[in-house]
């Protein structure tokens, strides 16, 4: 009985350090990103009616079959390093692609993610599909029926430019919109 409360008393405080030290750092927000610094001054967005969806369920246009095109009037989103948030630039543009989508009721949308070439392949195929679904959401807010608007990663697969550079890896995170005439 005297071993058994021996080897409690020791193994308990022993056992309580090593609990709460392996807890202590998982909510701690390391570096100084832009999220850090939440004295920056904003920006603001002229107004435009964002409506809800009325479907019960999230439909996802389809995109099998015939091939699609991009428009000459359907501007490119770019997003920031490791990062799917859309960006007041990127709302501005959507906004006026969503116009020229909402005008074209024949069209079917595809709306493409990609990624730089750094990060593992599946990391920036599940990256590529986040920029996508985030501009996908961004249009059926603004009107655009959400069965019409299909969804892809292409992860790193399809750069626009391919040397090592920032510059050129920022070409390569961006978010496409392209059309099907039905």
């Amino acid at each position: 009985m005297r071993k058994n409360t021996l080897l409690l008393v020791a193994v308990l405080p022993l056992l309580a350090a090593f609990t709460l030290s392996s807890c202590g750092n998982k909510n701690r927000k390391t570096g100084a990103g832009p999220s850090a610094d939440m004295t920056a001054e904003t920006v603001t967005v002229p107004s435009m009616e964002i409506t809800e969806s009325t479907d019960t369920a999230s439909t996802e246009g389809d995109i099998r079959g015939g091939e699609f095109q991009p428009q000459a009037d359907l501007k490119t989103v770019n997003f920031g390093f490791d990062r799917y948030e859309l960006s007041e630039d990127a709302r501005k543009t959507l906004q006026a692609n969503a116009a020229l989508l909402k005008a074209r009721k024949d069209w079917s949308v595809l709306v493409e993610g990609h990624c730089d070439d750094r990060g593992t392949v599946e990391y920036n195929l599940a990256l590529g599909q986040k920029r996508a679904k985030a501009v996908r959401d961004y249009y059926v807010r603004l009107g655009v029926p959400e069965s019409s608007v299909g969804t892809i990663s292409y992860g790193e697969e399809k750069p626009l430019c391919t040397e090592q550079t920032d510059a050129c890896w920022a070409e390569n995170r961006r978010a496409e919109t392209k059309v099907r005439i039905n």
